[in-house]
């Protein structure tokens, strides 16, 4: 019989709704090789500025590629304030009711696979799965509470951080294994003393690394079957710098006006920065380019998601910035950087991480999180002007680090963990 494996992230998407479609993408490849993935995510998406629609039911259910996806009803919000809170903590509770009727109707879970950006998902997993007497896998994507500390938000040694370091902790000690998207997930369990050599109670063997990845198959069709009509990617004369994400300051977007400025200063005339996505700074920035008259800097605004392969393999170099916290600290886990592996072009990446996923798998350069825009200018004008054999080798490499990180590969990485646990 199949083994029925329950995953929870409240910001999960299936790929019609929005970008965050990790879970959905493991589970298809999870469902080819057997199993029963059903997938739990809110109602409210976030980032995606919509809201699935559930009546009066509880949760909304819809099947893709052997998945059963379901949609849970929470509080609705627009912007980080109380309601986000109310959201966080409606779909927690929501969760329980939801479990049973889901029970009901399919039967009990073999296996729980829990992941965040929210903790609380994590605490419910192992809630639920001590209820059925199953595992708990609890997966971390984004470092709590350090990214807040290294941010300025919480202080190191403050009360809301020592809350939710101990809260971490418990929830860490209740689980059967670790999944972290950051390849120092071992060294933070190590650092927070929560290891057996260190007094804690964690086992080190149980503790994996799984970062995000990319659907290969998917992204190879998207690129030739959605092909976006635009003029500068149709220009052959322009050396095309692509950058995919959020249009927000704390994605240090006043460097890349600086790095316009100074790239018009030499003349280079032929290069572009073309910027896809939207964010809160997408007025503020427009009317500066606008009164300076940087025509070498291009915001792009929205672009689903199908869209990304087919810009992608027309771009020459691609940007994008770190996070300037944790994951940084303990190694790369951002989505858009195995957007631009499967592009198969250089990289620049306005951060230096740990792992060096990029420079030091020959993919591009690391600049640091605040580089002086100077240093960014003359890698693109170096990339735009690299000997043709260098700049395919960078290609190459970037294609082989496509394959690495394809979730097809990374699907079987979970099913082992499952294997070990069941």
């Amino acid at each position: 019989m199949a083994k029925k494996i329950w995953i929870i992230n409240q910001n999960s998407y299936l790929p019609e709704d929005g970008p965050h479609t990790r879970h959905f993408v493991i589970s298809k490849y999870l469902a080819a090789d057997g199993y029963e993935p059903y997938v739990f995510a809110c109602n409210e998406l976030h980032h995606a500025g919509k809201r699935i629609d559930t009546g009066k039911e509880d949760y909304i259910e819809r099947e893709k590629s052997g998945v059963k996806f379901f949609y849970v009803k929470s509080h609705h919000y627009k912007k980080n304030d109380i309601n986000r809170i109310f959201n966080i903590t409606s779909f927690y509770f929501k969760m329980f009711s939801v479990a049973k009727q889901i029970e009901r109707k399919y039967g009990k879970p073999d296996i729980i696979y829990a992941s965040t950006m929210y903790p609380t998902a994590l605490l419910l997993g192992t809630k639920l799965a001590k209820k059925y007497g199953i595992k708990c896998i609890s997966e971390t994507r984004d470092i709590v509470p350090e990214g807040f500390v290294t941010k300025g938000t919480f202080k190191e040694n403050g009360i809301i951080a020592k809350l939710a370091r101990a809260f971490m902790k418990n929830v860490y000690y209740k689980s059967d294994a670790l999944v972290f998207t950051m390849s120092g997930g071992q060294q933070y369990i190590k650092d927070m003393g929560w290891d057996k050599d260190h007094g804690g109670k964690i086992n080190l063997e149980s503790v994996y690394y799984i970062n995000n990845g990319v659907d290969k198959d998917e992204f190879d069709l998207n690129a030739e079957k959605n092909v976006i009509e635009d003029d500068d990617l149709s220009d052959p004369g322009i050396f095309k710098v692509v950058y995919f994400g959020a249009i927000r300051f704390m994605n240090n977007m006043p460097l890349y006006i600086d790095t316009a400025r100074e790239l018009k200063r030499r003349g280079k005339n032929n290069i572009k920065l073309l910027l896809w996505g939207t964010g809160n700074k997408m007025d503020e920035m427009q009317k500066v380019l606008d009164e300076e008259g940087l025509d070498n800097i291009v915001l792009k605004g929205f672009v689903d998601k199908k869209y990304i392969p087919g810009i992608s393999r027309r771009a020459d170099l691609f940007i994008g910035s770190g996070n300037g916290s944790s994951t940084d600290r303990y190694g790369a886990s951002f989505n858009k950087l195995f957007d631009y592996y499967a592009g198969q072009k250089p990289i620049i990446l306005l951060a230096t991480l740990s792992d060096s996923m990029v420079e030091g798998n020959g993919c591009g350069v690391e600049l640091g999180s605040n580089p002086d825009f100077n240093k960014v200018a003359d890698q693109i004008i170096r990339f735009s002007e690299m000997p043709k054999d260098e700049y395919e080798q960078y290609c190459k490499n970037s294609e082989k680090m496509a394959s690495i990180y394809d979730y097809k590969v990374l699907a079987k990485q979970v099913e082992r963990i499952i294997g070990d646990l069941i």
